[in-house]
């Protein structure tokens, strides 16, 4: 795109910046970080809904008003849907599906107030690294953009699907089989390519395919519901007294800078996913755990409280707010059904995406991106102090914890599509969840090829489509041999030490 060099897009920013700080410009995204704080509590309802429910009360907005707004509204949903993930084992959008897999083992510890603290410093430091990022990148981004296709999203969820091996703690074996069933439960509805039903059982519902939000409140709310009644376990801690409860504020804290490689690459790696169009913060959450876990090796916990858990997916979750808008502004490529939401919100006000966009109005852009960083950041300062309050509730009685948790769950599960039969499909899978617990067939693997699945399927068969057509070269795309060497790595580095234990 001519005219965006590096100086321009420095001014733009400040430009922007500027507006979004003026009064009463400030009070939009204020108002619409609270907002999105207090409904991203209940399970399911995400920022994307929230901005469903929005837009008919803003047809008379200005454009500049639409933009401090929905800026935050997607990013104070994010931090606040990981408190009930730590707490209760209940996912409060997709992407915090994998800061609980370490953040809820903690609060079972007596630890939620280091997790709680960590979470909410990764994703205040991670949107950070995200909006700085797309700074500098913003003019390489725009000229590279249009070259991401099929085979680059391909690798990408091939990537996610091989760190399934790293996060197997257990029996491998178990892990696999776990991740079999995943990727068999992603195939259920239409076949992408030829629009057949598959394993549908011969309803209707099952052709849109399994909800992501019934399984993961199955597989872990319902499932830990069903545990702590089976166990008699008096409270999500073990304690009746707060003064008995572990961790602290400033330890999630220094946990952050402690583990501060592991920060930094997973705010990379949400940056770079959250470029990609079609891909998602939940993608971006499981991949950077992933990553996570293969650096630790067998020098990690992942999976039963290893507080990296939390860095990893959190970080990656907010850094890649940011990355997401750029395709959807700069080409009108949705990134997730936010962006999509939000490309809707534009359109209705008379802004349309691409070149002129991202040249002539770039302050407009960063109007965005600027209030979707001061929401982070509002959001998180928020979180920390009211993680005494928060850590609180892993002390009360189940007896009392039980009730509301299953209602939000319940809550959660039908607000997703509105189906009550998405409220059945979650008990069905918190009572194989809680099965699978027992038994010692671990989760984590079954969720990321649930997760990943789809993405890998439509990829590989567009790839091989457009390969055989003579459309593209799978050898000659930098991109693809790039992400080819991230995989072997990830698959060879693991077993140096090994090798080295064995040698020695």
């Amino acid at each position: 795109m001519p005219g965006l060099d590096p100086g321009s897009v420095v001014s733009a920013a400040l430009d922007g910046l500027a507006l979004v700080l003026a009064w009463p410009n400030i009070l939009y995204p204020i108002a619409g970080t609270l907002l999105a704080m207090c409904v991203a509590v209940l399970p399911g309802i995400s920022g994307a809904t929230l901005m469903a429910i929005v837009i008919p009360l803003t047809f008379h907005w200005d454009t500049l008003q639409i933009l401090l707004l929905f800026g935050a509204l997607v990013g104070g949903a994010t931090f606040m849907g990981s408190t009930t993930a730590i707490l209760f084992n209940i996912p409060g959008t997709g992407p915090n599906a994998a800061t609980l897999l370490d953040g809820y083992p903690m609060a079972r510890q007596g630890r939620a107030r280091t997790a709680l603290a960590c979470s909410a410093l990764s994703s205040a430091l991670g949107s950070t690294v995200g909006v700085f990022l797309l700074i500098l990148l913003i003019p390489a981004v725009v000229v590279l953009g249009p070259r991401m296709g099929p085979p680059e999203y391909l690798m990408l969820s091939l990537w996610g699907l091989v760190c399934i091996v790293t996060v197997i703690r257990a029996s491998v074996v178990k892990g696999l089989v776990m991740a079999g069933f995943g990727l068999l439960i992603s195939l259920v509805g239409l076949d992408p390519m030829t629009a057949e039903t598959r394993y549908t059982l011969g309803t209707i519902y099952l052709q849109d395919g399994v909800g992501l939000i019934p399984v993961f409140v199955g597989v872990f709310a319902i499932a830990e519901i069903i545990d702590l009644l089976a166990t008699g376990r008096r409270t999500v801690s073990g304690e009746t007294d707060v003064a008995a409860l572990g961790g602290t504020t400033a330890e999630g804290v220094r946990a952050v800078f402690r583990h501060f490689g592991v920060f930094l690459r997973s705010s990379l790696i949400g940056t770079g996913i959250g470029v990609v169009p079609g891909v998602g913060g939940t993608v971006a959450g499981f991949v950077a755990y992933g990553e996570a876990a293969r650096v630790a090796g067998k020098d990690g916990r992942f999976g039963e409280g290893d507080i990296r858990g939390v860095i990893a997916p959190e970080a990656a979750n907010d850094a890649k707010d940011g990355g997401s808008l750029l395709p959807a502004l700069a080409f009108g490529v949705p990134a997730s059904a936010g962006t999509a939401l939000l490309l809707v919100a534009l359109q209705i006000h008379g802004v349309t995406p691409g070149g002129d966009l991202m040249t002539n109005d770039l302050d407009l852009v960063f109007v965005l991106i600027w209030s979707l960083f001061i929401s982070n950041w509002l959001s998180s300062l928020l979180g920390l102090s009211l993680v005494g309050p928060l850590a609180r509730l892993s002390v009360v009685r189940v007896s009392r914890l039980v009730p509301p948790i299953l209602a939000l769950s319940v809550i959660g599960a039908f607000a997703y599509r509105g189906r009550v039969t998405d409220v059945w499909l979650a008990f069905g899978f918190g009572a194989a969840g809680y099965a699978a617990r027992r038994y010692g067939w671990p989760r984590i693997p079954f969720i990321i090829a649930i997760v990943l699945g789809p993405l890998f399927e439509v990829n590989l068969g567009l790839s091989l489509r457009l390969h055989e057509l003579g459309r593209i070269d799978l050898w000659t795309r930098p991109s693809i041999l790039l992400v080819g060497v991230l995989i072997a790595l990830s698959v060879a580095v693991p077993r140096l030490p090994r090798r080295r234990g064995e040698r020695s």
